[in-house]
């Protein structure tokens, strides 16, 4: 008769062959702590200085694995942004680079030639609108003087309520995305290999 066995002997059976490796581990705790440390460098702690940021990647045991964390933090943070005062944000993404480089003077020029572009698409998405407006403003008359001689009294129109300037402007806006997301990917391509 067969002995019926215990699924923990079972278990145990299935994973006596498996090792671990403690090395690897390792080196994924410290990239996880370096990235840990960028996010809040970047998007909590206000108190965090660019020196507290120094200290704290120095004491990760694993520099290697440290600089590798803080470089995936800062090509995850690089993207555009619709907001025109980010300032505060891009020299901290400043001093990311700056840290993982030791102030490599190519990868802070790559850097500030990015983030320059970055700000730029800001201005430019407002650019746009305010030229789609100025392109409408004549049709958004003429349907307004319509409206008025159909219903005897002025109905007031403006471009953000117009779905047909609303459809135009988000096409606009959509193809202004892709070219700037396009360029940026570029960028950010030849930074990771500086890097």
């Amino acid at each position: 008769m067969s002995k019926i066995r215990s699924a923990w002997e079972i278990a145990l059976e299935k994973t006596e062959n498996i090792e671990v490796d403690r090395d690897r581990l390792r080196r994924e705790e410290n990239i996880r702590k370096a990235r840990s440390l960028a996010g809040s460098f970047l998007n909590g702690d206000e108190q965090m200085t660019a020196s507290d940021l120094e200290k704290q990647y120095a004491e990760i045991e694993d520099q290697s694995a440290a600089r590798e964390g803080i470089k995936l933090s800062l090509m995850q943070n690089i993207t555009l942004s619709t907001e025109e005062d980010v300032t505060n944000r891009y020299e901290k993404l400043l001093a990311l680079a700056s840290l993982i480089s030791k102030g490599n003077a190519g990868v802070m020029d790559l850097m500030n030639q990015i983030i320059s572009f970055l700000r730029q698409y800001p201005q430019h998405r407002k650019q746009l609108v305010e030229q789609l407006k100025q392109h409408f403003a004549p049709m958004l008359e003429q349907k307004a003087a319509q409206l008025k001689e159909k219903y005897g009294q002025d109905v007031p129109l403006s471009a953000e309520n117009d779905p047909e300037f609303l459809k135009i402007a988000q096409q606009n806006l959509d193809q202004l995305a892709k070219q700037y997301e396009d360029t940026l990917k570029d960028a950010k391509e030849k930074l990771e290999a500086v890097l």
